[in-house]
């Protein structure tokens, strides 16, 4: 199935009632319809400027999961899986023998699986099993910086000159072996230090053979004040001009795609709306220890003393549920950002929240 086929017939739905009907409609026949984000582990071999695991006071118990639970949750779950992204936010080739958790993956898994990562970790080999194995549909690689400078100056502890082969070692194994996966999309954050090297973007993407550019703003909150005049809501001209230069760019690849947030200086600044949202109803989250968190609410249970379906059936699941289909969402999705992926760009606070501490804090 088409990946983002589920999520256009989605869309077009105006109401939640009708939505989780179609929701519980495909899965009760058996169609694939969880989107799961899970982290095998809690560890990063970075310290980007923008991240609390930067923070001096930042400490958390190192947190690896079992291939043994792994391989239960997936069998459990990953058949009905139509998306599963095997990293959240954190790197995942930090977990030993990450490849196995693909292969297990891949075995009970027949939707679209990506994975997100710094690419610092890759090698020849690692690359290699990866794309003769077919383990994964779309590899997202973070890159913050197209120079060297700017790039190591935001990715603490990263390295440029080594991310840059790991892209053409990801092509001459495509090319050899004719194949067109994994999709290879570049995550790029941007803020006043790395926005104007984007002008460059389309050159960069067409010099590495990558398949998607995807813009995000850095969002900033109360321990990054130092950073706040990083934010491009300081630098909205600046911001709109590279990122039409940008569009005007990618216009003449129809190959390659585009996804960038609204313009700072375009009247159509919709936000989508939580009131006929119903992503908890199919969008969850698995950390490295087993907790399970429903979309942005929260925890709702752990697949290291529970199994998924006795999760979906236990009283506080069905609660929030109620409580959604009464219309009191207010609450419960206060500051989601999940189907949007930010608020609008006329609010500072969709890029700056003094009043917030990072999650993991």
């Amino acid at each position: 199935m088409r990946k983002y086929l589920l999520r256009d017939i989605y869309n077009k739905m105006t109401s939640r009632k009708l939505k989780v009907l179609a929701i519980r409609s495909l899965d009760s026949l058996g169609v694939p319809i969880y989107r799961i984000g899970l982290d095998t582990n809690n560890i990063c071999n970075l310290k980007c400027i923008m991240c609390y695991m930067s923070l001096p006071d930042y400490e958390q118990k190192r947190e690896i999961m079992s291939l043994h639970l792994f391989e239960s949750i997936a069998k459990q779950m990953f058949r009905r899986v139509t998306l599963l992204d095997m990293s959240c936010g954190f790197e995942p080739f930090m977990t030993r023998h990450f490849l196995d958790y693909l292969r297990t993956a891949r075995k009970y898994c027949k939707g679209y699986i990506g994975v997100c990562t710094n690419g610092l970790l890759l090698d020849e080999a690692k690359v290699h099993s990866v794309v003769s194995e077919g383990l994964l549909d779309e590899m997202n690689i973070s890159c913050d910086g197209l120079t060297e400078a700017t790039y190591d100056s935001i990715r603490g502890r990263g390295n440029f000159s080594t991310l840059l082969p790991i892209f053409d070692l990801i092509n001459e194994n495509k090319q050899e072996l004719r194949v067109n996966k994994p999709v290879v999309r570049l995550n790029y954050t941007m803020m006043r230090r790395n926005v104007e090297e984007l002008k460059h973007a389309f050159d960069f993407v067409k010099r590495y053979n990558i398949d998607i550019l995807q813009l995000r703003h850095a969002r900033f909150t109360k321990p990054f004040s130092a950073l706040f005049n990083e934010s491009l809501f300081y630098h909205q001209e600046l911001s709109d001009t590279v990122i039409n230069k940008i569009i005007y760019d990618f216009e003449k690849d129809r190959n390659r795609q585009l996804i960038h947030p609204p313009l700072f200086s375009s009247s159509a600044d919709a936000v989508a709306s939580k009131s006929v949202c119903a992503y908890p109803w199919f969008n969850f989250t698995i950390s490295s220890d087993g907790t399970v968190k429903m979309c942005n609410i929260g925890c709702v249970g752990n697949c290291a003393k529970q199994s998924f379906q006795e999760i979906l059936r236990s009283e506080q699941v069905r609660s929030i549920y109620r409580h959604l289909m009464k219309g009191r969402h207010a609450e419960l999705c206060e500051n989601c950002t999940t189907v949007s992926d930010m608020g609008s760009v006329k609010e500072r606070t969709t890029f700056i929240r003094e009043d917030l501490q990072p999650d993991c804090l």
